[in-house]
């Protein structure tokens, strides 16, 4: 998806049939990326609400040569719903416990599962793991950038993958409490 700088400029001009049509074609990519950061997928219009208000306020500030509008925009969209998170939901950072790290993945026990219930269990993953796993993992960002977005250093960003990892092994590896945490999993996923 390449938004083309025209389009751009159209939307910082205030053009509200470009503001729409950007709008369509960042829609569906936003969507996604808060639909894996929010722990309650019910907040999603709000946040992307919010997050489009943010895209076409600063949209004028955006450099096409610091990087894409798509990036620029996820970013945005990332921020509002950690800081959504925080806000509306009180969700609170868990400590993992560390002294279940070597445990071995079978990843023959999860070849039956959609992606819906992958997600759901991921989200029940302690929030400060799941934001730093998210990040790497999913959206590819560095231990540097992570640490950026997040406000903490990059030893604490690799802390918190490394337990993320051993979060997945351990929940992936017992097949009994698989089955238990996708029927307790939210049903509705956007």
């Amino acid at each position: 998806m390449d938004i083309d700088k025209n389009l751009i400029k159209s939307c910082v001009a205030q053009n509200r049939s470009a503001q729409r049509q950007m709008y369509l074609l960042l829609l569906p990519y936003l969507r996604a990326i808060s639909n894996r950061y929010l722990k309650d997928t019910s907040y999603i219009k709000d946040v992307l609400q919010e997050s489009f208000v943010k895209i076409f306020k600063n949209l004028e500030n955006f450099d096409t040569k610091k990087g894409s509008l798509k990036s620029w925009s996820a970013r945005i969209v990332i921020n509002n719903c950690y800081n959504f998170n925080e806000r509306i939901i009180g969700e609170s950072f868990q400590e993992f416990d560390s002294a279940e790290h070597n445990i071995i993945c079978f990843p023959e026990l999860v070849e039956d599962i959609s992606d819906e219930k992958v997600l759901s269990l991921l989200k029940q993953m302690p929030i400060g793991y799941y934001e730093v796993f998210n990040l790497f993992i999913i959206e590819g960002y560095s231990h540097e950038e992570i640490s950026t977005i997040l406000e903490i250093s990059e030893v604490l960003s690799r802390k918190k993958m490394s337990r993320a990892r051993s979060w997945v092994k351990k929940t992936f590896k017992d097949s009994n409490g698989l089955t238990q945490r996708i029927s307790t999993a939210p049903k509705k996923i956007n």
